[in-house]
């Protein structure tokens, strides 16, 4: 990289922090309260100090001010979200986008543990798996157990199935527990459905196979 061109990177990067700051800044001044206002902003320099995005923790903030929740709550609630947020960076390494990270901590706070992340990670490992994780966070949230809704999601992952077939499921889930069906058992017909509409598993070749 030239001189120039690398003068021309970080003159676009600061542009792109500025334009931030000031995103940022506008955000922090719907917050009236001043007490509620300096905690959040502490709460935001710990988290980016560690180097985690800022938009998740100032949308928990103003959701807290629009629920008249006090400065102790929302501080609470922003210092939680980064323990998730932490956790779930550690767990969805190398790569995780601002959208995994959420998804991540989403699925941390209805009890998806830090194991069932690093195995979607590995079975997607070079692109977002922002969905998936969304949909896994739907399912146990709507009561389907963890250990189920985990391996069905990491089965259709193995089998190739797409982010609306995906969302999908999650979808048809809900309304069928909605409509009194249990969860596992909704979970378990329309997994089904969705693996009826899949290629098949490979098989182990047998070409290298030397018999005894």
């Amino acid at each position: 990289m030239t001189m120039r061109s690398t003068a021309a990177y970080v003159a676009a990067a600061m542009l792109v922090l500025a334009a931030s700051a000031s995103a940022q800044d506008a955000r922090l001044s719907l917050i009236r309260d001043d007490a509620t206002r300096d905690a959040v902003r502490a709460q935001l320099r710990s988290a980016t100090s560690r180097g985690l995005p800022a938009d998740p923790f100032m949308s928990k903030a103003l959701e807290g001010v629009a629920k008249k929740a006090s400065t102790k709550s929302i501080r609470a609630a922003m210092a939680a979200l980064e323990k998730r947020m932490r956790a779930a960076h550690a767990a969805l390494a190398p790569s995780s986008d601002v959208d995994e990270l959420a998804a991540g901590a989403d699925a941390l706070s209805v009890g998806v543990p830090e194991k069932a992340l690093k195995q979607l990670r590995a079975t997607a490992p070079g692109r977002s798996i922002s969905v998936e994780l969304g949909v896994l966070t739907e399912l146990v949230a709507r009561g389907v157990p963890v250990k189920q809704a985990t391996k069905a999601v990491l089965d259709l992952m193995a089998r190739g199935a797409t982010g609306v077939q995906l969302t999908a499921l999650g979808r048809d889930v809900q309304g069928d527990v909605a409509a009194g069906l249990k969860p596992d058992v909704a979970l378990d017909l329309r997994g089904r459905n969705v693996l009826s509409l899949l290629p098949p598993p490979p098989t182990v070749s047998n070409v290298n196979v030397r018999p005894r």
